[in-house]
């Protein structure tokens, strides 16, 4: 009797093609395919093969009046997917509204082509001795009396004595040459083998654990009861920074591996630094593998794969990392939880957190959220009860909150310094530096100069394919846009008057590196942005190079805020407390507050108290008072009566339409049609939604494209999605949108 596969085209990114299509399974297949397999199929008029996914089989179907097709072949052994990873991509379809295909491209990993997916377990490579020792023994009594061979009897006498190293550990040793290697390997002396890795686990390291306080071993002990309880429940860690929190996620993992389970550390991609994973590793040695965004599609499919045969029982990566096949996951960590990166822009446009809790609802499993400064849509389920609560109020070991200190740049302009950095931060940087301790700096702006002036008619130079003004970058000396990365010197004359009177005006981390240098460059000076780590170990080596003390003064810009544990810094300055603070976002009171506050935590993580100093031109705003005296609870408690009252998230959720195009009179004219049906069919269909808008994006044109938006609330979420989508359908069906580009986004978090 025929069975029956139900199959997803994996480039299926139309309407008509995102669905189920039924194939046949020929008797020759029929023990071979199962849910999860990717598959060869005809598709279309002239039946060209196409890879597939199969997400469901059927012992018989309904009559049809055309012929059904039958499966070509099976791409892989085994299956890509198992069925809770389908359930993760069925949920995403139904919860953002995205396409099938979309959904399982987000799980499976990329690169994937239509050859067998590479299960070879992965290889090292070894440099060997010949196994002839005499002929070793003669080589060396023929050349032991040049000069040039004491590099290679080095190399020689080592292997004789440990018959085999590793390639890449040879490489580190500083006595070896490479090139004296490359000499033996042609005189055959030695040899280059690969041998695959047939890893054991690592025992746990009990040693390495430290003692918990109090207040640690209460949450501890929490977590793990729930973790024995064998349901599901989202709990939320709430610490102050430097409080112990990874020792609280090492604990429960513990706890995850005795008992034969896995788990998922989701963190930040700024927060991926060698720190992470060295305390991790630490304690599980080789049950923990890293993945992030600069791994080769190589290096992620041999991950996968490892994970799916359980060779590894610990993952730590950005939000993708929820999606790895582990088939007795027991815990999902979700740390600093309030990062606007859990949350991907391109689709599928999900979120790490919904994902973490659909999966461990299916699997009993225990999300554990963690923050110093939570999203506040964690904060009000907390108060409402949906999460436990679990907090450290306190640092650990001797470590106190720091001093706060705030600098009124008001005043410091009036007094005369009209320089990027204020005279109170300038002064403790000379003196903590003095002392032999370490200073990292916050500005949120990369480049030197953040726009450019004439002060004879007021012109600012901007880039002709973006509405925002040019940031000048002294390493280059050019300036660039960056949003479409456009790059063009610095006019000698006004472009719009001819004036010669052409002025820098603002700050990036470029201009306060040149100004620190003129004072400080004897001590050491790193800067970390976007310009400086690129390259697979660019954070890596800089961050090094400052756990080193080969720098001791750091500037940067969000990237240094987070996840970084360096004892000897003692003084944090923030250098434009301001700039999150006026966006048209009713977030930045939010992201302003948790960015200040998550750059303070690096500040006096060991026994010396540590220091801030903030500088701002609003001393009096909200922010920057509740951050003074440390009053995190009123800040959260007022900022959601204001949301409640104007009736934003977490009390409400959004639904965006932004239209693009080249013309801006086509788009304005389209989003005001579609703006007519919003209001159409919410007036029509008696619901509460609350339509704002049109009106142009925040930034109004972006690499030649003009952008306006619609934004939509509503508190039904179910209802908000299927209206949004149900009106952009049938505003597509009449009006001709061939020269314009419609997207749209379900409770985003960037109102960009």
């Amino acid at each position: 009797m025929p069975k029956y596969a139900e199959v997803i085209i994996n480039f299926a990114t139309t309407t008509e093609i995102d669905r189920i299509f039924t194939y046949e399974i020929k008797p020759l297949l029929m023990d071979k395919i199962q849910i999860g397999h990717r598959v060869k199929v005809p598709f279309g008029r002239y039946n060209a093969l196409q890879i597939g996914y199969v997400i469901g089989i059927l012992d018989e179907i309904e009559h049809t009046d055309y012929e059904v097709k039958a499966i070509y072949d099976r791409v892989d052994e085994r299956p890509l997917m198992s069925k809770n990873q389908l359930d993760m991509a069925k949920f995403m379809v139904a919860y953002y509204g995205t396409s099938f295909a979309a959904s399982i491209d987000a799980i499976v990993p990329s690169g994937l082509t239509s050859k067998p997916f590479e299960t070879r377990l992965e290889t090292q490579e070894y440099m060997v001795l010949n196994r002839d020792t005499d002929k070793v023994q003669s080589y060396i009594h023929q050349n032991s009396h040049k000069k040039s061979f004491s590099k290679q009897k080095e190399i020689l006498d080592y292997l004789l004595i440990h018959k085999k190293v590793l390639v890449k550990a040879a490489q580190t040793f500083q006595d070896w040459s490479m090139s004296s290697v490359k000499t033996l390997r042609q005189n055959e002396m030695i040899q280059l083998l690969k041998q695959e890795i047939k890893q054991s686990p690592d025992p746990i390291n009990h040693q390495a654990f430290k003692v918990l306080t109090k207040e640690q071993l209460v949450a501890k002990d929490k977590i793990i009861n729930a973790l024995q309880a064998r349901s599901y429940q989202t709990m939320f860690l709430d610490g102050v920074t430097g409080s112990g929190k990874t020792e609280i996620f090492l604990y429960a993992i513990q706890e995850v591996i005795e008992k034969g389970g896995c788990a998922i550390v989701l963190v930040p991609e700024i927060a991926l630094t060698r720190q992470t994973l060295q305390r991790f590793e630490e304690r599980f040695g080789n049950r923990v593998a890293l993945t992030h965004s600069r791994m080769t599609p190589k290096e992620r499919q041999r991950l996968y794969m490892r994970a799916q045969m359980g060779d590894v029982a610990v993952i730590i990566g950005p939000r993708s990392a929820v999606f790895m096949p582990f088939e007795n996951l027991r815990l999902i960590i979700v740390d600093e939880e309030h990062e606007s990166t859990y949350k991907s822009e391109n689709a599928p446009k999900y979120h790490a957190v919904d994902m973490a809790q659909m999966r461990m609802q299916r699997e009993q499993g225990i999300v554990l959220l963690a923050s110093a400064t939570p999203s506040m849509e964690t904060y009000q389920k907390c108060l409402d009860g949906e999460y436990e609560k679990l907090t450290l109020t306190q640092r650990i070991g001797e470590a106190e909150l720091p001093e706060v200190v705030i600098a009124d740049m008001r005043l410091e302009l009036k007094t005369g310094n009209n320089q990027v950095i204020s005279r109170v931060l300038f002064e403790a940087i000379g003196e903590t530096l003095t002392k032999g301790k370490q200073v990292m700096l916050l500005i949120n702006r990369r480049g030197h100069s953040t726009f450019i002036n004439c002060r004879s008619c007021g012109h600012v130079i901007k880039c002709n394919h973006c509405d925002v003004s040019m940031t000048y970058h002294l390493s280059s000396r050019q300036l660039e846009c960056h949003h479409c990365g456009k790059t063009e010197p610095v006019p000698e004359t006004c472009p719009a008057c001819g004036s010669k009177h052409i002025r820098f005006f603002g700050s990036g981390t470029e201009k306060v590196e040149q100004y620190l240098r003129e004072h400080f460059s004897e001590y050491g000076i790193g800067r970390m942005d976007l310009d400086t780590t690129t390259g697979k170990e660019g954070h890596s080596k800089i961050l090094e190079a400052f756990e080193k003390r080969e720098t001791n003064l750091l500037i940067g810009t969000q990237m240094i805020a987070k996840g970084h544990d360096f004892k000897d810094v003692t003084l944090v300055g923030i250098i434009s407390a301001d700039m999150s603070l006026y966006m048209q976002d009713f977030r930045s009171n939010e992201k302003t507050f948790q960015l200040i506050t998550q750059a303070m935590g690096r500040a006096g993580r060991g026994s010396a108290k540590g220091k801030v100093i903030i500088q701002t031109y609003s001393p009096d705003h909200i922010v920057i008072e509740k951050i003074k005296n440390n009053q995190s609870k009123l800040f959260y408690d007022q900022e959601i009566k204001n949301r409640q009252l104007m009736g934003y998230p977490p009390f409400t959720h959004i639904f965006t339409v932004l239209i693009t195009g080249k013309n801006e009179e086509e788009v304005i004219r389209a989003i005001q049609h579609a703006a007519q049906y919003y209001r159409h069919y919410s007036k029509k269909g008696k619901a509460a939604f609350r339509v704002i808008g049109p009106s142009t994006a925040v930034i109004g044109k972006l690499i030649d494209e003009y952008r306006w938006r619609i934004i939509i609330l509503s508190e039904d979420r179910e209802k908000l999605l299927i209206y949004g989508k149900y009106c952009l359908q049938k505003f597509k069906t009449m009006f001709n949108t061939s020269n314009i580009k419609i997207q749209w986004d379900m409770d985003p978090l960037s109102m960009m």
